[in-house]
């Protein structure tokens, strides 16, 4: 029986929630301990959903586990990363960031990586991790192997990536799904604004369909629409309806050019 990895999380945000609730499925990760820098009552929650360890103090981190997982903010990374050196760890550290690179972590330990979900997280969210692409970095092949062992405990698709090429992934990402949503954000306020917000159920076939077709065509095949078509009349209708909002008729105008553009080239 292979021994099961010990892992400690540092952070009780919404990525290391969903981490650490992917790591309960598997019978190869034991969740030793949880770090938060203060004792708050989501700290106090997650230690109790995930029957580990919490602490509050950087010196009362475990100093024998396999893999410390840092699943904070990007921005606050560094900070950690400068408390967590000082405690000299032997195991390996990673962070979950999608656009910091793997090397903000080498004066942490000499086993550092990167453990990134492709993911988009949510309070409440259920999410596949045996879909979930995890992507992997390590600073050598022991790390990488190590790394990979754990996400293969979670998810089918475990794939090897570089701090350059996943940043590069990031920036898809963004597209496709933050981007998208704010665009979800303004369907539903047309509709709210001149329905109701019940009536917002009317989108949901056309966005579940939208999505659907991806998997059998390149979104530049799937595209439908007025600007695909050059269809200049209902274009002017569609201006017309939000002509007093500056913003959205600059983000109408320049999308709608994007797709022209899009379909035009080779």
């Amino acid at each position: 029986m292979t021994k099961a990895l010990n892992i400690v999380i540092i952070g009780v945000g919404n990525v290391a929630y969903h981490v650490a609730d992917s790591f309960r499925l598997s019978q190869n990760i034991k969740l030793l301990q949880v770090f938060n820098h203060r004792n708050s009552r989501e700290a106090k929650q997650f230690s109790k959903q995930f029957h580990c360890n919490l602490v509050t103090d950087y010196s009362a981190i475990n100093q024998n586990a396999d893999i410390y997982i840092i699943a904070v903010k990007d921005d606050v990374i560094a900070e950690v990363a400068k408390n967590v050196s000082l405690l000299k760890l032997k195991g390996i550290v990673a962070h979950t960031s999608g656009s910091v690179d793997m090397s903000i972590l080498k004066s942490v330990s000499q086993n550092f990586g990167v453990y990134y979900p492709l993911q988009t997280f949510y309070k409440g969210a259920s999410i596949n991790w045996q879909t979930t692409p995890l992507l992997i970095e390590g600073i050598s092949k022991g790390v990488e192997t190590k790394l990979k062992h754990l996400a293969n405990s979670v998810s089918k698709k475990v794939k090897v990536i570089d701090s350059k090429n996943r940043l590069k992934i990031h920036l898809a990402a963004v597209f496709a799904c933050n981007f998208t949503n704010a665009m979800y954000v303004v369907a539903y306020q047309i509709i709210e604004n001149n329905l109701t917000k019940k009536d917002t159920d009317l989108l949901l076939p056309i966005m579940q369909q939208s999505f659907q077709k991806l998997k059998a065509v390149h979104p530049k095949q799937a595209q439908t629409g007025p600007a695909m078509r050059s269809d200049a009349l209902v274009m002017k209708k569609h201006l017309t309806l939000i002509k007093n909002n500056k913003q959205l008729t600059q983000v109408y105008k320049t999308l709608s050019e994007l797709i022209a553009i899009q379909q035009h080239s080779k």
